[in-house]
């Protein structure tokens, strides 16, 4: 069960995702007590941990401030990590699976499979599909076998915003979408197609990439309506 602190930090952190706290805005602890019907000490720990993740700023005898990005911001993110990413697979493709990596490989889709037969977007889901994607993509940045291009690889994903978002608005479908994307990269990786492992890795990363941006423009719709509501008449 979650801490009082844990609560309200996921309530926060899911308000600066979802637009109810716009980019700026400064967190003063009383409000958010007060409106949160909780004292300030779990306020206070939610807000390190949310800065700690990079969705807050922290100024010296200023406080808290919600972090700003912009879609723009993520649609450039990922406009690198396609290039990336696409190179990353086109390289292990010409390299190919080790016997070990081979077999991660297969255990990794073999999960995810249940995952997806499951037919079903819950915290839970959600959580088991960050992790194996993460392990599906490791495992293609292993096979790469370029530390220089893995390295770039984790510094262009080093988006706190994103690493949050990423999942927020998945749903069953997209998740198999997903699933089968990963099928054919491998299957591409398995059969040593470089130029059809960076095709279909650039289309993975770019529909993945377009769905944030879209997401993240009705997020920025969102937080303007409400700030024409309370903008004062001329």
């Amino acid at each position: 069960m979650a801490t009082r602190s844990q609560a309200v930090t996921r309530t926060l952190r899911n308000g600066i995702l979802n637009g109810e706290y716009a980019g700026g805005m400064r967190m003063n602890e009383i409000d958010l007590a007060t409106s949160l019907g909780v004292s300030r000490t779990p306020i206070r720990g939610a807000l390190s941990t949310l800065a700690a993740e990079g969705l807050l700023d922290y100024t010296p005898n200023s406080g808290y401030a919600v972090r700003s990005y912009s879609s723009k911001d993520i649609a450039a993110t990922y406009e690198v990590r396609i290039a990336l990413e696409a190179l990353a697979a086109r390289l292990a493709a010409e390299r190919g699976f080790s016997d070990e990596e081979r077999g991660q490989m297969h255990r990794v889709l073999s999960e995810s499979a249940q995952l997806v037969d499951e037919h079903q977007w819950t915290e839970e889901t959600r959580v088991r599909w960050t992790d194996l994607n993460e392990q599906f993509h490791q495992i293609i940045h292993q096979a790469a076998d370029n530390p220089y291009l893995v390295a770039l690889i984790r510094k262009s994903r080093d988006v706190p915003i994103i690493a949050h978002i990423r999942f927020q608005w998945f749903d069953a479908e997209f998740l198999t979408q997903a699933h089968w994307d990963h099928i054919e990269i491998a299957d591409a990786i398995f059969n040593r197609q470089p130029a059809r492992a960076e095709a279909l890795e650039r289309e993975h990363i770019y529909r993945a990439g377009r769905r944030l941006v879209q997401q993240w423009k009705k997020v920025e719709a969102k937080k303007s309506e409400k700030a024409s509501r309370v903008r004062p008449a001329a």
